[in-house]
């Protein structure tokens, strides 16, 4: 079972990523704003958390660091738990795997209890849960378009969101 998930995920790779290009000294394939919300993305902190060549998913970290996102929630549910609902270790509690960034502009909606479709919203959520900042909109556009870029091809196809597959 073990093998056959690992050959699974292996078979999600989505190369190609403008990011990647980029990085690889093709200066042209990311925009000015673009490249200006990657500055911000580092700026910000925000590749504390997601870094290396999955821009995350090598960590787990408090989900609320400055601000607790579950507060005034009315039910708070076992999946809100994070990781103590496994381990029942009080330390784990809202303790979740740092998600990877690839793709992140296609895989609406955000976080693990889906709380919000807006990528923008997400953005500004973790900047004021996990580093204590509040964004402007320029800024959260920014970064926004910068994570755009992150956006690979599966099977040699660029990927595109829910939302744009419907419209074609």
């Amino acid at each position: 079972m073990l093998d056959a998930l690992a050959i699974f995920q292996r078979s999600l790779i989505t190369p190609n990523a403008r990011f990647d290009r980029y990085l690889k000294g093709e200066r042209d394939a990311i925009t000015a704003d673009e490249e200006h919300g990657y500055q911000l993305f580092k700026a910000y902190g925000c590749i504390a958390c997601h870094q290396g060549a999955n821009v995350g998913g090598n960590l787990f970290q408090k989900f609320g660091i400055f601000r607790n996102p579950f507060a005034g929630q009315q039910n708070v549910t076992q999946a809100d738990l994070g990781r103590f609902a496994i381990t029942g270790v009080e330390s784990d509690r809202h303790v979740f795997r740092v998600p990877s960034l690839r793709n992140v502009a296609v895989t609406a909606p955000y976080f693990h209890d889906g709380r919000t479709a807006s990528l923008a919203d997400a953005v500004k959520i973790m900047a004021r849960s996990q580093l204590g900042r509040e964004l402007d909109q320029r800024d959260a556009d920014l970064i926004v378009k910068f994570l755009a870029t992150l956006t690979g091809e599966y099977r040699g196809q660029p990927l595109t969101s829910a939302a744009d597959r419907l419209q074609q």
